[in-house]
């Protein structure tokens, strides 16, 4: 139970993350069209992941669900040390901070978050300002926190595009032959870098004073964001700082980051070696780089329902593995996903 200093700091920490550029628009005819298209990628990628499991028709999965058994709790392990690696390259950005939290607390931190950002309709950003409050309720001031938070989503991107082109690059290697689908993953690899580098780029260019200028001239800046100016300014210094004087930690963070996606290609291999259909490490490197593509494509939709799964069964097709064995690969990484999310909710509901 929180005393009742606690709670109005809880309070006030709260009030600071909705005051934040972009947070008093999420609300009324924004939130509704934001869910109106969540819910329209959605029924759409479903759609077309029945369609296709009808088109290839399917065996029973559960026999290669069977035979994973007893071990089946030893698949939850390498998300584990994944989401581990993640937490530290976070601690490190928060280096300097006397009351930077302990690795622990950002672990229980970061479950929480992304629990929210895997099943809110927020294009997997749900779960950031419950960080941000998290961290200032701590003792981070808020501009530090924040800035942690938008530096950290920018190095995973881009380190997961990394990770992504790598496995295309493998393809030819562990699947000899002509290949007409490279070119389409490959340009979904480079949208999806596009993006990751526009978004880095923005974070050295002022984008906080920069949004305020754009609301201010067509009208749209409320008294809220206006009165918030100078902490929006400070809040663009620090992304800009650490940039210029932090070159070091942030090339070990997306080092810590790149190993974070390599963890999950243990989990591939340890999927498929406990159904009894082991795979070398570099076909579960390109497999998991490749269906990461997919999850990232599908980041507006709620953990990426439909989208995952479709890309999962494509990619069990082409790497001739089988649309049975597949699917069950899919339903086991849902399994876990599902065990970790309630872990998340968990700490989310503690923290109330």
């Amino acid at each position: 139970m929180q005393d009742a200093s606690e709670q109005q700091s809880s309070r006030t920490v709260l009030q600071k993350i909705r005051s934040m550029p972009g947070t008093p628009f999420l609300k009324g005819a924004a939130v509704y069209a934001m869910r109106r298209l969540n819910l329209i990628l959605l029924l759409v990628s479903l759609c077309f992941l029945f369609a296709m499991i009808k088109q290839i028709g399917l065996s029973n999965p559960a026999l290669y669900l069977r035979q994973v058994g007893y071990y089946a709790p030893l698949i939850l392990v390498p998300y584990g040390v994944s989401a581990f690696l993640v937490s530290l390259a976070w601690r490190m950005l928060l280096a300097g901070n006397e009351n930077r939290p302990a690795l622990w607390r950002l672990c229980l931190l970061r479950l929480g978050g992304e629990s929210l950002n895997q099943l809110t309709p927020t294009a997997s950003l749900g779960g950031e300002p419950f960080k941000a409050l998290r961290l200032q309720a701590d003792g981070v001031p808020w501009h530090e926190a924040v800035a942690s938070l938008v530096i950290q989503k920018g190095m995973l991107v881009l380190s997961l595009v990394l990770y992504i082109l790598i496995a295309i690059a493998l393809v030819p290697f562990v699947i000899p032959g002509h290949h007409p689908q490279l070119g389409a993953l490959l340009l979904g690899a480079l949208v999806l870098g596009g993006l990751g580098v526009t978004f880095v780029v923005l974070q050295r260019s002022n984008p906080c004073s920069l949004l305020v200028r754009l609301l201010k001239r067509f009208g749209l800046a409320s008294a809220l964001v206006k009165g918030r100016e100078a902490e929006l300014e400070t809040l663009d210094a620090r992304l800009a700082g650490f940039y210029r004087t932090h070159i070091g930690r942030i090339l070990a963070m997306f080092g810590l980051f790149f190993m974070s996606w390599l963890a999950q290609s243990a989990e591939v291999f340890m999927i498929f070696s406990l159904m009894g259909h082991p795979l070398g490490w570099g076909s579960a490197i390109c497999l998991d780089g490749l269906a990461m593509l997919f999850t990232g494509l599908g980041f507006m939709i709620p953990v990426s329902l439909g989208v995952q799964d479709g890309g999962n069964l494509l990619l069990a097709l082409g790497f001739r593995l089988g649309a049975t064995l597949g699917m069950a690969f899919s339903i086991i990484r849902r399994l876990r996903e599902a065990v970790w999310l309630v872990l998340g909710l968990v700490v989310v509901a503690r923290e109330r």
